[in-house]
């Protein structure tokens, strides 16, 4: 029995050590002030609340808008939690139909008076030829 025992240590150990290495490649890298960092600066995913769904923000803003269809919810956003900054609350908004694209799919939210951003509903897997022209042109 004391032989088993015996053989277990070395292969936990090499776990153990396997684990620390993991845990060590995870962490994160601190930026410093000069904006010279190794990473991004964290963010929060731009989610939008409409008619009971989520809608995910992409970059588009040329967007072709139709009609008006009522108030929009950005999400609140904290994406460095503890740092004494509350964040971003939740942005109420006005949703607007994107010329020939179900507003199911995807609708546009206005930013400002002149500037609307494409949010497209999740789950949505590939986006239909409408939607295509517009970030394609993008």
């Amino acid at each position: 029995m004391k032989a088993l025992y015996g053989r277990r240590g070395p292969a936990w150990a090499m776990l153990a050590g396997s684990l620390v290495s993991l845990s060590v490649g995870c962490t994160s890298v601190s930026s410093s002030d000069d904006g010279d960092s190794a990473r991004p600066a964290p963010s929060c995913a731009y989610v939008v609340d409409y008619d009971g769904r989520s809608y995910l923000g992409r970059g588009e803003t040329d967007v072709p808008v139709g009609k008006s269809l009522g108030s929009a919810t950005r999400q609140a956003c904290d994406d460095t939690p503890g740092d004494g900054d509350d964040g971003e609350g939740p942005a109420l908004m006005t949703a607007f139909a994107v010329r020939g694209v179900d507003p199911a799919v995807a609708i546009a939210v206005a930013e400002d008076t002149d500037a609307y951003r494409l949010v497209v509903a999740d789950g949505v897997e590939e986006l239909p030829p409408e939607l295509e022209k517009v970030t394609d042109r993008s």
